[in-house]
């Protein structure tokens, strides 16, 4: 779409380099579907406040907070190319439907660890209580 990555400054001191959408990326970010999931989905009412209310952060790879009913927060992005794509579509997304998508300094970008998932075996004395007296 022309004016190739936008970079924009979060948490950390690290930068987001946001690829350049494609004319079908840019079809997708002002489609109706995508209205509806970010109108519906993103922003219903009974998750204002909680972070990724509709449960799609495994597929997006993209964490959002809504703020209020036309204002939301990315908190965590995690630094690969769909992800990345997947928020510049919604950044566009936004954008278009006049909301606001605050991507900023309380946005982390992180990367996924290359280790297998690792579980140790605590004995259970040593770990952490919810007992209340």
């Amino acid at each position: 779409m022309g004016a190739g990555k936008q970079e924009i400054s979060v948490a950390n001191g690290k930068v987001i380099a946001l690829p350049d959408l494609t004319e079908e990326d840019a079809e997708r970010a002002k489609s109706s579907e995508m209205r509806i999931y970010i109108r519906q989905g993103v922003h219903h009412p009974n998750w204002i406040g909680w972070p990724n209310g509709n449960d799609d952060f495994k597929e997006t790879g993209v964490l959002i907070q809504t703020l209020d009913d036309q204002t939301a927060r990315v908190l965590l992005v995690i630094d690969e190319a769909t992800p990345l794509n997947t928020l510049a579509v919604l950044k566009c997304a936004y954008e278009h439907l006049g909301y606001i998508l605050h991507i900023d300094y309380a946005t982390v970008l992180r990367q996924l660890s290359k280790e297998k998932d690792k579980i140790e075996d605590a004995p259970s004395e040593s770990l952490p209580s919810m007992e209340v007296a």
